[in-house]
Parts: structure tokens; sequence; C-alpha cells
């Protein structure tokens, strides 16, 4: 009886700890381009961006993420590769991905714009960016108690 008690006692205990080790579906998550700004660009043409992700997860499991890769396109032409990286923070100051909500992530970045057209798009659209198409592939390491892999994602804006 006591064998039985203390079987039972540990699978109630050990169950949360279990859940936590695994990662959900990852393909279920969703990341996609929540907004681009302009926050400046300047003389010698460097514009400063501002990306702002949008991570969907509808699974029952809090997660978070330690970095996101990512290249960004402007009407098809690569304007550099980038990394918002959190590898340096303790898991608990990463930014949670709470189980059936969405988290937005920023990342700011400066790029050389060499294209006149798209630097020409930039400086008169009064900082909308919506005359331009954006798209990023990249992957974000999706993280779950001691698990993590890479969610690979492409995102049109």
């Amino acid at each position: 009886m006591i064998g039985t008690v203390t079987v039972i006692v540990g699978v109630i205990v050990l169950l949360p700890l279990i859940l936590t080790i695994t990662l959900p579906d990852l393909s279920a998550i969703d990341i996609i381009i929540k907004n681009i700004e302009l926050e400046d660009i300047s003389e010698d043409n460097i514009a400063t961006l501002k990306v702002v992700f949008n991570i969907k997860n509808p699974t029952g499991q809090a997660l978070t993420t330690s970095k996101i890769d990512y290249e960004l396109y402007a009407n098809g032409e690569s304007i550099g590769e980038y990394t918002k990286s959190y590898i340096d923070i303790p898991v608990n100051g990463r930014p949670q991905l709470l189980s059936n909500t969405d988290t937005n992530i920023s990342s700011v970045i400066e790029t050389p714009v060499l294209d006149k057209k798209i630097r020409s798009d930039l400086r008169n659209n009064n900082q909308s960016l919506q005359n331009i198409e954006w798209t990023i592939n990249g992957d974000a390491i999706i993280e779950s108690g001691f698990s993590s892999a890479p969610k690979i994602f492409n995102a049109t804006w």
C-alpha cells in the first residue's frame, strides 16, 4: 500500500517537470512580422529600423526564446542578416511565450541602404514603410524547461 501511494505521489510531483522537459509541436508556433518602423536614415544612407516580431504560442505550455537569427529583405533584395539574442540573459529574464498568447519582440537594427529606390521609399513614405514588401527568413531557438529546438520561419509584411 505504501509503495502504491509513493508511486502516485511521485507521478503527481514529477509529471509537471516531465512536461516542461519536452517541447510541444513547434509547427503550432507562428512567427510573423507585426511591424517595421524607420527610426532614422542618416546622410550616409544608414537606416535604423525597428523590426517587431509577433510570436503566437497556441500550445498549453509556457516557452521562451534565446535567439532569433534572420535575414531581412526589402522588395526582394537582402539588406542583411541580423540576430536578436538573449543568450547572456538568465532564462527567467528572457521573453516569455506564455501558453495561448501572443508576444511581441522588437529588434533595432542599423543597415546600409544601397538600393536607390528603397532609399527613396524609406525617405518619402512618412515612416509607414507599407509601400515596401518586407520579407524575413529566419529561425528562432524555442525553449521549454530543459529542451530547445530551432523554429524555422518565413514572414512577409
